[in-house]
């Protein structure tokens, strides 16, 4: 049964003139929704970017194709009108702004030589999809469906008085001073942009989609100085940002970004040119954010994920787990590879697998709900900051894999995953660095060697703890003048500053068999002329030597000149002895 056609110039404008024989088709088919096609088959003569050879029939006014889509025609009885046209030339602007749009709108492989405006337009589906753009504007606008330009060139600019594109050096060049302007724009479904290049600025300022976001495979170049290649300032995403293998010249902006789902970044190359290579600041993540390499098609090594510039979390959360394993992190000048102060983590957060750096990596402050995982990170010239900041999950490393300067100064932390010694756990703390100095190592900090001390308590080793404390009391030794060193040396010399109780009875007894010795040498005088007991040197040594106890010996003989001075030193002794054995049968009885 045949279709009725609608007359070629009815409802027609007499605004549109006389219409081409390729706009009467498609003014014919937009009533029952029929697809147009102009595509020669050729997919070389087809592409958008040749489109200065395409034939002249393939041209169809911008003003024709707005004129439909804002009521001029209505649709067929029993049918749904909608403009479904590909392969088109679309000449001068296409403007829709602040119009309602209730049919859907289809424009796939066309080459638009003038403008898209939809700024203010309330639309159903627009779909773009392998186009070739100028610029489009859609300002406050509401799509109540998707937003499709997957396969799109966006060149940027304005396109000239003649209403040809813009040149392809102009794109090339990046001095484009608007690409897509979609701020405030509301998308009830999903925005694709998958494979699309976009020249210049793609602004989505409080944009709010109820679906997804996706850039996967896709370019967007700003090469103005300090130009944003994308910002996605305050905009809020119902579902998931997927931008996997995505390449990004310019500043990638998300500050304040709300997505109820998954962040996927894998395989991105962002490079800030100078300046910040991502910026989310303040930015939420209902669930996981994936940073890591990416496998490409036809190749062996999978493609890392690379930011040529800061990347910047401060104050972000991620209700799942931030994983930036394998990352490639080249900081802006002046400023750390990773800013992420105040950052948020309820899972993991993972800076493992081979993740490469030589600036630093600033988590001052940041809460880890989970574990951090340093497992396998290779950044030896690296600076890790965690001043202040806590992975109550505890930490999954090697010694080795620590970067070799550090800021732990308030970090606490859960259990490791794998036991090491304290000899391999303070050779991490030895790399702490000064607060005057940032590349200078070996700095006091207290902090961490009573934390690790008390990891090893909790695990009942005190041995272990008693290790690290040494070594605390060693560190800050180190910190005073040469003069002031010298009584802690002899400190630790004799008991290791309390630590080490075995040496105090092993100084206290080689100090009674020498004392003894030398008073068996030396024979005394009686305090009383009565008295007749025998003078025992080993009970008169330990007499001076042991504390309180007394065995008689000191009130019945004494010495004078050299020997006196020797018992006075030998009381002395006692004491200092003394007093680190009872520490040390205080620690025996009560560990903590």
């Amino acid at each position: 049964m045949s279709r009725t056609p609608v007359p070629a110039t009815s409802s027609v404008p007499h605004r549109l003139g006389r219409l081409t024989a390729t706009e009467r088709r498609i003014w014919q088919a937009f009533p029952h929704g029929d697809p147009v096609d102009l595509r020669t088959g050729d997919p070389d003569a087809d592409r958008p970017a040749a489109a200065e050879h395409w034939a002249p029939e393939r041209s169809v006014r911008g003003e024709v194709i707005a004129a439909l889509l804002l009521g001029a025609c209505p649709q067929a009885a029993g049918a749904v009108a909608a403009l479904r046209v590909a392969g088109a030339r679309i000449t001068g602007p296409l403007r829709l702004d602040h119009g309602q749009v209730s049919c859907a709108l289809q424009l796939r492989g066309c080459r638009f030589d003038g403008p898209i405006d939809l700024d203010g337009a309330v639309t159903g589906s627009v779909d773009l999809g392998g186009s070739r753009l100028t610029t489009l504007s859609a300002y406050g606008a509401q799509i109540r469906g998707t937003l499709d330009l997957r396969d799109t060139v966006v060149t940027g600019g304005t396109a000239p008085d003649g209403g040809t594109a813009a040149s392809e050096d102009a794109a090339a060049g990046g001095g484009a001073d608007r690409a897509v302007h979609a701020d405030a724009i509301v998308v009830d479904g999903s925005l694709h942009a998958n494979r699309a290049r976009i020249t210049g600025p793609f602004n989505l300022i409080n944009a709010r989609i109820g679906g997804r976001l996706t850039l996967i495979d896709s370019e967007l170049v700003n090469r103005a100085p300090g130009g944003t290649a994308l910002n996605g300032g305050g905009m809020q995403i119902g579902r998931s940002l997927f931008a996997q293998r995505i390449s990004v010249v310019g500043e990638f902006r998300i500050p304040g970004a709300q997505i109820g789902s998954s962040l996927l970044l894998t395989g991105a190359r962002l490079d800030g040119r100078g300046g910040t290579a991502l910026h989310g600041d303040s930015l939420r993540v209902a669930s996981d954010a994936s940073l890591r390499p990416a496998q490409l098609p036809g190749q062996r090594e999978p493609r890392p994920f690379t930011a040529i510039g800061t990347v910047r979390l401060p104050g972000a959360r991620f209700a799942g787990e931030l994983d930036l394993g394998g990352a490639h992190l080249t900081p802006t000048p002046g400023q750390p590879a990773l800013h992420a102060s105040r950052l948020t983590v309820d899972g993991i957060l993972r800076l493992d697998d081979g993740l490469r750096t030589d600036g630093e990596i600033r988590l001052t402050g940041a809460r880890i709900g989970g574990h951090l995982d340093l497992a396998g990170m290779a950044s030896p010239d690296a600076r890790l900051t965690l001043y202040a900041a806590n992975a109550a999950g505890g930490v999954r490393d090697d010694p080795d894999s620590w970067p070799g300067r550090l800021n732990l100064d308030g970090f606490t932390y859960g259990p490791f995953s794998d036991y090491v010694g304290a000899a391999g756990r303070l050779r991490v703390l030895a790399r702490q660095t000064s607060r005057e100095d940032h590349d200078r190592i070996g700095a006091f900090r207290a902090q961490p060697y009573e934390q690790l001390a008390s990891y090893y308590r909790s695990l009942g080793n005190d041995g272990e703890a008693r290790t690290v404390l040494l070594a605390r009391q060693r560190a800050l030794r180190a910190t005073f003048p040469w003069w002031r060193r010298i009584p802690g040396r002899l400190l630790d010399l004799l008991v290791g500053y309390g630590y080490r109780p075995a040496r105090a009875f092993g100084w206290a007894a080689g100090l009674l068999l020498a004392s003894s010795a030398y008073f068996s040498r030396v024979r005394p005088q009686h305090v009383a002329s009565d008295d007749t007991s025998e003078f025992n040197p080993v009970l008169y040594a330990a007499d001076h030597l042991i504390p309180v106890v007394r065995f008689g010996q000191s009130e019945a003989w004494q010495y004078h000149g050299v020997p006196a001075v020797v018992t006075v030193v030998l009381t002395l002794l006692g004491w200092t002895l003394g007093i680190a054995i009872a520490a040390a049968a205080t620690r025996t009885f009560n560990r903590n």
